[in-house]
């Protein structure tokens, strides 16, 4: 089959090592036209090696996506079957303490940037709508912890729970128009997103007895977290199991993603509380006096 007559999908984020990289190679196992796109192209040459279609995006610069819609106008006529907003960037850091500037940054990448990407193929998206049998369709990749108070993670998570509200909505608002949205509440994955050489807390900070624990945790995450081929394998199987529209709109996929679906739909709504806290050691006592004693000195301070 030519790549004309391919259905194609663009995936942004796809960066070696992340599980986009890993989304582009299963698409295109799976008979897609793929378009797979990063800020370095560098980066990107074993999916070029495979006949993946590699072009440059930074989805914080509204000249990088028109570049880029320009580039896949030409290359397909102006149609594009699936976007997959993938793009996403991590800061760990507690939340009173966050620096606001790399805050602003992740949700340049995160949300607006997914916004963006969202209003300029959607002309694309459209083309396509009235050509095929299937329902173009943009895929927004949010998290679990949109649903989950993930310690120290606090902006990170905002930034996924305002990706979720703005797919859901979007699904309903788009669907008139013939395309589907579908939302992927991503479990953890064993990529580079998290790691614990990009957590430091700073030596004043009032939480520096947890650094440790939330070092640890990215440790355990990166041993015991599902692999990006693999994740990637069950999310292509479930969107393309249920390509129409209106049918499988929700994909919870990663390790902890059914069990997070689970207690969310039944469960009270601090269930997640003993577990987020253990999982760094904000559930030992000695902790958590360090951390109150560190706040009351901070007042004697200044």
């Amino acid at each position: 089959m030519s790549s004309s007559t391919k259905r194609s999908v663009l995936i942004t984020g796809c960066s070696v090592g992340s599980s986009g990289h890993a989304l582009a190679l299963e698409f295109a196992n799976r008979g897609m036209r793929v378009f797979a796109t990063a800020r370095s192209t560098n980066s990107l040459s074993q999916l070029e090696a495979k006949g993946i279609e590699i072009l440059p995006l930074d989805v914080t610069s509204v000249e990088s996506i028109s570049a880029l819609k320009a580039e896949i106008t030409k290359r397909t006529g102006g149609k594009l079957d699936i976007l997959f907003n993938n793009a996403g960037t991590m800061y760990e850091a507690p939340a009173v303490e966050a620096d606001i500037v790399r805050v602003r940054q992740m949700f340049d990448t995160n949300v607006f940037g997914l916004f963006n990407m969202t209003q300029a193929f959607l002309p694309l998206l459209l083309a396509s709508a009235s050509e095929s049998r299937l329902p173009p369709t943009i895929i927004n990749t949010s998290s679990i912890v949109s649903r989950v108070p993930f310690l120290f993670s606090a902006n990170y998570n905002a930034s996924k729970a305002a990706v979720t509200s703005y797919s859901d909505t979007l699904r309903l608002e788009l669907a008139p128009l013939g395309i589907k949205v579908v939302t992927l509440f991503m479990g953890e994955v064993s990529t580079r997103l998290m790691s614990p050489d990009n957590i430091s807390f700073g030596a004043n900070s009032l939480y520096i007895d947890a650094e440790a624990g939330v070092q640890e945790r990215s440790r355990s995450h990166a041993a015991k977290s599902i692999k990006p081929d693999e994740f990637a394998r069950q999310v292509a199987h479930q969107i393309f199991s249920n390509p129409a529209l209106g049918k499988g709109e929700y994909v919870w996929k990663g390790t902890l993603a059914t069990l997070v679906w689970f207690l969310n739909a039944v469960g009270f709504r601090k269930i997640f509380d003993t577990s987020v806290e253990s999982a760094v050691g904000l559930n030992k006592r000695t902790v958590k006096k360090a951390i109150y004693d560190n706040g009351q000195r901070s007042i004697k301070q200044e």
